[in-house]
């Protein structure tokens, strides 16, 4: 394979899911302004409990699946069927102190679960096949469809609860307009359990699916923590307005780290063959691949903590001001994620990915002993530092395994 024309492909699917996300995050901006000025912070903070939990939740339904058989497909196209197949087939909150609408708004947003899985099932072929063009023209879709269906139920000022079960509908069109491309490029899902194949699925991706479930409790708990405990007497606000102060910042977060993930679902694929033609090849791809993000990262944390007012005030309005000053604590530490990606993921290239769930493990350990401690003391201010102090234990010791099995595997 071309080196450069590699790049280049690279390059493509990364824009392509850029464009994607830049068009759903217009998109999202719209839907999060029209919740936001139509039922205020309190209201917002549900409505993000409600996409909180099914969110928690999406690690089981790829458990790192995905990642293997997009390594195994992206070695040999012919198995895309009946990997496809096979994995189409595999397809809490109630123990907290929430009000019963909130409850059963939880309830019927866990239907993102299937969404969600349905989604990654098709992705796998897009990856494999470095098509991620096809991959965004659904998810746009889908999310067109939520915008259209927020806004006319916002007019109508129903019950919250409905406004995020939009996201099930528009995600299940995601689905179909996906299936529809899967396709097209000639794939025919087969419908037939293979046990040998799920049983080496299911051992190899066992280590990513840990560190996936571990991951997310990085990401998602300290939002669920802040709904039930104290809330420090000088912000002078609810729970539920703590979550909404602090997920209307976290969600712009959220979509500052879709570079480096975007970037490596397109390299990945990629790693995967430099790992077969040789060290100095694999090397030389981490390399640059870290020195793009890097700079990427830096940039992108400059020129968000400028625009963090303007931002907040477009989003929220006067009402999240305290939001300000999250969202520019979070984007200061950009670059510890778009360094932790390409190590975890040269990890998993190079088959060792039995490491990861003790790295993940410890600073999902370390993230939420950290808030129950100091919630109750600096709420959501202290959440969003001590998520880059969960970051950074995670970066070290990926450095620390990385340098292990590189000299490991390229002893002789």
């Amino acid at each position: 394979m071309n080196f450069s024309g590699t790049s280049k492909k690279i390059a493509a699917n990364t824009i392509y899911q850029l464009i994607g996300k830049i068009v759903s995050l217009g998109i999202t901006v719209l839907a999060t302004v029209i919740i936001t000025r139509t039922y205020g912070r309190e209201i917002y903070g549900q409505f993000s409990l409600m996409q909180a939990w099914p969110a928690l939740f999406f690690v089981i339904v790829d458990f790192g699946i995905n990642a293997i058989a997009t390594r195994e497909i992206s070695k040999d196209w012919s198995k895309a069927g009946k990997y496809f197949g096979n994995i189409l087939l595999f397809v809490a909150s109630r123990f907290f102190p929430y009000s019963q609408v909130l409850k059963t708004g939880i309830t019927l947003s866990l239907l993102l679960i299937l969404t969600q899985a349905l989604f990654t099932s098709t992705n796998i072929i897009f990856q494999a096949r470095l098509r991620y063009d096809l991959s965004t023209i659904g998810y746009l879709i889908g999310y067109a469809f939520i915008l259209v269906i927020i806004f006319f139920l916002s007019r109508a000022k129903v019950d919250v609860m409905w406004i995020s079960f939009s996201y099930v509908i528009g995600g299940f069109i995601t689905f179909f307009v996906n299936y529809y491309f899967v396709r097209s490029l000639g794939v025919k899902p087969e419908f037939v359990l293979d046990k040998q194949l799920w049983g080496y699925l299911l051992s190899s991706s066992l280590p990513l699916g840990l560190m996936f479930v571990f991951s997310q409790i990085n990401f998602k708990a300290d939002a669920l923590l802040l709904s039930v405990l104290p809330v420090p007497a000088f912000l002078n606000v609810s729970n539920n307005e703590a979550v909404g102060l602090y997920a209307l910042p976290y969600k712009i977060f959220e979509v500052a780290l879709v570079m480096p993930t975007f970037f490596m679902n397109s390299l990945y694929p990629v790693m995967v063959l430099r790992m077969t033609e040789g060290k100095e090849k694999l090397k030389e791809t981490l390399k640059q691949s870290l020195k793009f993000l890097i700079v990427a990262a830096l940039v992108f944390s400059a020129v968000g903590y400028v625009f963090s007012p303007l931002a907040i005030n477009v989003l929220g309005g006067v009402e999240f001001e305290a939001s300000i000053l999250v969202l520019r604590i979070l984007l200061s530490g950009l670059v510890l994620y778009s360094v932790t990606q390409p190590l975890a993921w040269v990890i998993v290239t190079m088959g060792y990915q039995k490491y990861l769930p003790g790295i993940y493990l410890a600073s999902g350990v370390f993230n939420l002993v950290m808030n129950f401690i100091f919630i109750p003391v600096y709420s959501f201010y202290m959440s969003a530092v001590i998520t880059h102090f969960s970051e950074l234990l995670i970066l070290i010791l990926l450095i620390v395994t990385v340098r292990k099995i590189w000299r490991k595997t390229y002893a002789a």
